[in-house]
């Protein structure tokens, strides 16, 4: 059973003159991985400082399982951990010696903290290296002893501004393995970020931000394809006419997975290869459906990326 982690209610952020946010209504329920996506100076940064109790709303509320993370920072501090930008970590600071000042601060007992530090250090792969200064640690390496300090106390919700920054591509790989594992197991997650397949490879849904306001808030995949039934393939089908998920379904049956993209656009997803993607086509066509087309779907977060936000050079 899914609960509200996380409500964020018509937050406005003004600084002097420059409305930073604007009106941002958006929910986050137990388990959910989100991506949160727009070019730079959207406002994606100041969203995550208003949920992690940094920074106070102009105008709006947001509520931690109805907490207020300035009014109530201790008990909501305990249910989050946070990334925001890239802190400042003094050269000569070890790392065991940030897990346990986080571990402090978030109200870990004593005799608990050093427990607490080893399981985020080793979720994170970095339990060998919690004994070195941070001057001396690869930006990777550094990185991920910064996440594993947003796991000290095992928090249920995670808000993460570009994890994956300096990372090379199998340390990227391993954090996302380790990001879905976590959601998986329940926890929520917001991930703030510019590359598109880190949204892709972990989260269900996205959320689009333009100057300061949502324009979009949408599955990242069909539903349907959420329970296990993973297909292999997909086709952009294009019809002459309106058609309906049940009207192409009918026609194809239960193991196909149809998104209905506009009125005359279906993206269809199956396992098989040519001969099952004949099928496909010839029961469309015996069923009467007006199709005209049938292509390979371009990579559908980018193309909704694009229509949503637009090209950071256009403006």
């Amino acid at each position: 059973m899914t609960s509200d982690v996380v409500v964020a209610d018509g937050l406005w952020k003004r600084y002097g003159n420059r409305e930073v946010l604007r009106d941002v209504r958006f929910t986050l329920r137990s388990g959910e991985a989100v991506g949160y996506l727009g070019p730079n100076g959207a406002g994606k940064t100041t969203t995550l400082k208003l949920l992690a109790g940094i920074s106070r709303p102009t105008r709006g509320s947001v509520q931690i399982h109805g907490l207020d993370p300035v009014g109530d920072r201790g008990a909501a501090l305990r249910k989050l951990g946070a990334l925001v930008e890239t802190p400042g970590v003094p050269p000569y600071l070890q790392g065991r010696d940030l897990l346990d000042y986080v571990a402090r601060v978030k109200g870990v007992p004593a005799g608990e903290r050093r427990g607490a530090a080893r399981r985020a250090a080793e979720a994170m792969g970095v339990e060998g290296h919690t004994d070195r200064a941070f001057g001396t640690l690869s930006t990777g390496l550094a990185r991920r002893l910064l996440l594993a300090a947003t796991l000290i106390g095992e928090p249920d919700l995670l808000l993460l501004d570009e994890p994956t920054l300096g990372l090379d591509p199998a340390a990227r790989h391993d954090l996302r393995v380790v990001l879905r594992g976590l959601a998986r197991n329940g926890l929520t997650l917001l991930l703030s970020t510019h590359l598109l397949e880190d949204v892709e490879a972990v989260c269900g849904r996205v959320l689009f931000l333009r100057d300061g306001a949502l324009v979009g808030d949408e599955p990242l995949r069909p539903s349907d394809l959420d329970g296990g039934g993973a297909s292999n393939r997909a086709l952009r089908l294009r019809f002459s006419s309106d058609v309906t998920s049940a009207s192409v379904g009918g026609a194809l049956g239960p193991d196909y997975a149809i998104t209905i993209d506009t009125p005359r656009d279906a993206i269809v997803r199956f396992s098989g290869g040519d001969v099952e993607q004949r099928e496909l086509l010839v029961r469309l066509l015996a069923a009467g459906l007006p199709l005209v087309g049938a292509s390979p779907p371009e990579p559908d977060l980018a193309r909704r990326y694009f229509e949503r936000v637009g090209r950071e050079d256009s403006e």
